[in-house]
């Protein structure tokens, strides 16, 4: 019993330290040595449709709007499509008028809600530009971000290019969300180099129309990994451009950011089991990041409670020093995280948001388990 224990164990530990740390570092090695280049021009600029869903967004459509608008792109390539997801406040009404003093906006409401997929799977058909460009309502491009993305569809083998999104801070107030999707950027542009991220941010990232596929329609605040997912079966590849910067603001609290990892940790099992054919490894490098960067990741709330409970069942029922000295460890790690309110040192923040990040992972799965028959959900408050 001990001896599995162990096994147990050293088999959980080494899935997190592998998800989190070698394999960002294995990375790094093989893009050096595998890497293959994307053609890049930037005098190809091709025309692009810019999706926006939005449910009751009518503080910042008109906003989103002009920002669109205002990109450094030639004005007779660029075109606006809101869908609305059945909003009953005045967004409708706004951009409505926005789209009769302008042909190059467009308007469409869907018949019932169905959350950002719906939204997506019935607009984009509609869409009669080269490139569909998805964004969220609250997200603000830089002037140069369709550009940085347009420049890589010139490779045919390019199928889509996910854009990076930087959250609006103020001085001092940088938060670990902050510095974790820095993390996750960083590791979208080696895997990119290989062959393709595996998921955008979804806030910004563009498709060749030609390769949209719907998703399933209950499919849950996943949209930026199953469609890129489906662009990579097709064969194609996906960039990760940093010179494509979006902005957001933070969400207004603690417990509307916890919520809304939690509406993404559901989504992100949703998505285990409609993408069961990357595990297969003649897919190749796409394979490799998906079960390093993805599957190891959502899986890891369950490896650390693997992990801990069988080093404290060693170190009481077995009498082991090493276990005993490691439960220790575990336990000052735990609560330096757990005591960040009244300990607010950097490390200790960090280690909260590691621990919560899980935390929402495990009751995403828990409400995965409960049976996702909707893809709407209730937006989530910004600063």
């Amino acid at each position: 019993m001990i001896f599995s224990l162990k096994i147990v164990f050293w088999t959980s530990l080494a899935v997190v330290v592998y998800s989190y740390i070698i394999y960002p570092g294995l990375l790094t090695l093989f893009a050096r040595a595998f890497g293959r280049p994307v053609t890049c021009s930037d005098d190809y600029l091709p025309p692009i449709g810019v999706l926006v869903p939005a449910y009751n967004e009518e503080k910042v459509i008109a906003r989103k709007i002009d920002n669109i608008l205002a990109m450094d792109y030639p004005p007779d390539k660029i075109s606006v499509w809101v869908g609305s997801d059945c909003s009953d406040d005045n967004t409708d009404a706004i951009v409505k008028a926005i789209a009769a003093a302008n042909p190059r906006v467009h308007f469409w409401r869907s018949t019932q809600r169905g959350g950002k997929t719906g939204i997506v799977n019935g607009l984009a058909p509609q869409i009669d530009s080269e490139i569909i460009l998805l964004t969220d309502a609250n997200t603000m491009h830089r002037t140069e971000c369709f550009r940085a993305m347009a420049r890589h569809f010139v490779d045919p083998a390019v199928g889509g290019v996910a854009g990076h999104i930087e959250h609006k801070t103020t001085a001092g107030n940088e938060n670990a969300e902050t510095v974790y999707r820095r993390f996750e950027s960083h590791q979208k542009v080696l895997e990119g180099r290989l062959h393709s991220t595996i998921s955008a941010f979804g806030g910004s990232y563009a498709i060749r129309k030609g390769l949209f596929r719907p998703i399933p329609k209950n499919a849950y605040s996943n949209d930026d990994v199953l469609i890129p997912m489906n662009i990579i079966r097709q064969g194609y590849r996906i960039i990760y451009e940093m010179d494509a910067v979006a902005e957001e603001d933070m969400t207004e609290t603690v417990s509307s950011e916890f919520q809304r990892r939690v509406r993404i940790g559901a989504g992100n099992f949703q998505s285990f089991f409609w993408l069961l054919d990357f595990f297969n490894p003649l897919r190749g490098w796409p394979w490799f990041c998906y079960i390093s960067h993805k599957v190891t990741r959502w899986f890891s709330p369950f490896f650390i409670l693997f992990c801990f409970f069988s080093c404290l069942l060693v170190a009481v029922f077995g009498g082991s020093d090493l276990y005993k000295f490691l439960l220790s460890w575990a336990i000052i790690f735990s609560l330096s995280g757990l005591t960040y309110h009244q300990v607010p040192l950097k490390i200790n923040r960090h280690i909260f948001y590691f621990f919560a990040m899980n935390l929402a992972l495990l009751l995403g799965s828990l409400r995965f388990a409960g049976g996702i028959r909707s893809a709407v959900w209730k937006r989530t408050e910004r600063t």
